[in-house]
């Protein structure tokens, strides 16, 4: 019997592959137009690689957190569009304290930072359960910089005056980048491993000397052999053909 390496599964819900490819080609070319400090902190060629398919289905809690990296993928490419609507009214003069125009954006780009913070949370916990210290601390950043996104929200949307609004404008530019590098430090190039069956998918932490600037921790996607041997938090197991 054939043994070769077969595709990590995203979710049991994925589109196609072309799909997926066209889609996260789409999100990298919004956050370049957006936010150009994005090539300084060396943000990988994709936030989420193409999934993969597959012939065989997991339930749900066996696919994270894969499954989740794509939600995730699509809440942050609608957060930096309602950005980018936000920025360009605010370079136009057409925002100010309490305006409809500032309302609206703090409104939608408050409830998409809250989807990822209770995303994060919930990964922060699925670890925490399953004794994965490297998870908990990983989606704990995660989640405290999406809270640190809303918070940025609401000073723009408060601001008193047009200096005022785009020095906090400008500052949640940066909250929103540090949460995009550490969303990159924990999915970049999971939807590109390649397991053997029965093998289990592993996030090995990477040495403080190779993180890039932005991230408090980041991982590789590796394959393991046994769960034990992961010293990182585990994603899918790879089902038998």
């Amino acid at each position: 019997m054939s043994r070769r390496p077969v595709s990590v599964q995203v979710c049991s819900a994925a589109t196609p592959i072309q799909n997926e490819r066209r889609k996260a080609g789409e999100s990298i070319t919004q956050l370049k137009r957006l936010i150009p400090w994005l090539t300084v902190v060396a943000l990988g060629t994709n936030l989420v690689a193409a999934p993969k398919r597959i012939l065989h289905t997991t339930r749900a809690s066996g696919e994270e957190p894969f499954c989740s990296f794509r939600i995730l993928d699509a809440k942050l490419t609608l957060l930096t569009n309602q950005q980018a609507d936000l920025k360009a009214a605010l370079n136009t003069g057409q925002v100010s304290s309490g305006s409809r125009v500032a309302m609206t954006a703090s409104r939608s780009m408050s409830s998409a930072a809250g989807g990822i913070e209770r995303i994060a949370g919930r990964l922060e916990r699925l670890y925490k359960t399953r004794h994965r210290p490297f998870g908990v601390r990983m989606f704990g950043i995660m989640r405290t910089r999406a809270g640190a996104v809303q918070r940025g929200v609401n000073a723009v949307a408060t601001a008193g005056t047009r200096s005022a609004a785009e020095l906090a404008e400008k500052r949640l530019d940066e909250q929103i980048v540090s949460l995009i590098v550490q969303f990159q430090a924990a999915s970049g190039g999971y939807g590109a491993t390649r397991c053997q069956p029965r093998a289990w998918t592993c996030c090995e932490p990477k040495r403080s000397k190779d993180l890039i600037q932005g991230e408090q921790v980041a991982c590789a996607w590796v394959c393991v052999a046994t769960s034990q041997t992961c010293t990182g938090f585990l994603g899918p197991r790879i089902p038998r053909p």
